[in-house]
């Protein structure tokens, strides 16, 4: 941000705003800041955007030239990148924009697919290979740790279901009973649901993705019998 306005102050712009989605992919337009640039642009508000670097604006090649070509040149709006040398005013500096875009989004898939690797390595070995876990358990220390409380609701849900209870049924008798979901909520029938998809990790065993299931790597919220 620091260099961006010592970039605007060197061309003697005025400095009207940083638009900064902290905490948002760039694999999506649909982000708080991005979308308000976009209205700024299309209202007059701003003749020029500065960038640190062309995946700032997307991650995604066909999201990168749509903002390009129908937001920032079709509202006469220039493009300044910090770390490129980028020209939207001619045919040939689109055509780099493009490539650089490309390369950007081969970029983000090679960086999913090691994550993914990564991940399956670890259910491989039986460890927690993150991601939000599913209630009745914590991550501690790159395992899964049970946490009693929610256990309760795991074994009721089991034990509502295997007396040939529905979804729905499930979710209104615990509710009723003033139990709530990690985040506080009430239970609906998805919930239930997703707790009889897990049945697998309350009881012990771990798996990630397609890989096969290891078993044994945690302690486990239902007994043989439940």
């Amino acid at each position: 941000e620091r260099m961006g306005k010592a970039a605007i102050v060197s061309k003697g712009w005025e400095y009207v705003k940083t638009f900064c989605d902290d905490g948002f992919s760039g694999k999506s337009l649909d982000r708080p800041a991005l979308q308000e640039m976009i209205k700024a642009i299309k209202s007059k508000e701003i003749e020029a955007v500065v960038i640190f670097k062309l995946d700032r604006l997307s991650r995604r090649q066909a999201d990168t030239m749509v903002l390009i070509e129908d937001v920032l040149l079709s509202n006469d709006v220039e493009l300044i990148s910090l770390s490129e040398t980028l020209d939207t005013t001619t045919p040939w500096g689109r055509a780099m924009i493009g490539i650089l875009a490309s390369f950007n989004q081969l970029e983000r898939e090679n960086i999913v697919q090691r994550t993914s690797l990564g991940r399956n390595a670890r259910a491989r070995e039986g460890k927690y290979a993150g991601g939000k876990p599913p209630i009745g358990y914590k991550a501690l220390n790159g395992e899964l740790v049970v946490v009693p409380e929610e256990a309760e609701i795991v074994r009721l849900v089991f034990k509502m279901r295997a007396e040939g209870k529905t979804l729905i049924g499930i979710a209104e008798e615990l509710n009723k009973q003033g139990y709530r979901t990690k985040k506080g909520y009430e239970f609906k029938h998805s919930a239930i649901q997703n707790i009889l998809a897990n049945e697998s990790t309350y009881r012990g065993n771990y798996k990630y993705g397609k890989e096969a299931e290891v078993k044994h790597t945690h302690e486990p919220i239902l007994k043989p019998e439940e």
